[in-house]
């Protein structure tokens, strides 16, 4: 008898426990900072902008890309490989010894990824691809960036700082 007692008394107590009122997500008040990561980082360079430019000398740029459009943006990469391998500037071909460019090898089912990766990164520099195309190709800069634009659909940066 004494064994079906605690027995109960340990299922009364669960379901007590499970009945006590909570805090909905609604309740809890937002935190007093924002984290991060999505703090937009500080513009570098003045009039240039921060989207392209790492201060902290190392950094990634994401580009979401419509999966039907991915190959045309492989082909401007290709304008814009073309151009880094053109350039001529001290500051262009500097950058382009840091410059590299991948696709996502598993894509989702409506958008690939491409990153550029800038380690170590010019802190002073725009990597703006864009930018980069109308100094080095200003003739193709414009229907370039119509295609670009017709194929991304997202960019997004991250700025690095190395720990080890």
């Amino acid at each position: 008898m004494r064994y079906r007692f605690q027995r109960w008394s340990g299922v009364v107590a669960v379901a007590a426990f499970l009945l006590i009122p909570t805090r909905s997500a609604a309740q809890f008040p937002p935190p007093a900072t924002t984290p991060p990561a999505v703090v937009a980082a500080p513009e570098a360079v003045p009039g240039v902008p921060a989207e392209y430019t790492f201060a902290s000398g190392a950094g990634l740029v994401f580009f979401y890309v419509k999966k039907p459009k991915a190959a045309d943006f492989e082909a401007i990469l290709g304008r814009v490989r073309e151009a880094l391998n053109k350039a001529e500037t001290p500051m262009l071909k500097q950058q382009a010894l840091n410059w590299r460019i991948y696709k996502s090898a598993e894509a989702a089912a409506d958008e690939v990824v491409f990153v550029f990766a800038f380690d170590p990164a010019i802190t002073t520099a725009n990597y703006d691809p864009l930018l980069l195309l109308a100094e080095v190709l200003p003739g193709e800069v414009q229907p370039l960036y119509e295609r670009m634009r017709d194929a991304v659909i997202k960019v997004e940066r991250m700025g690095l700082t190395k720990i080890r």
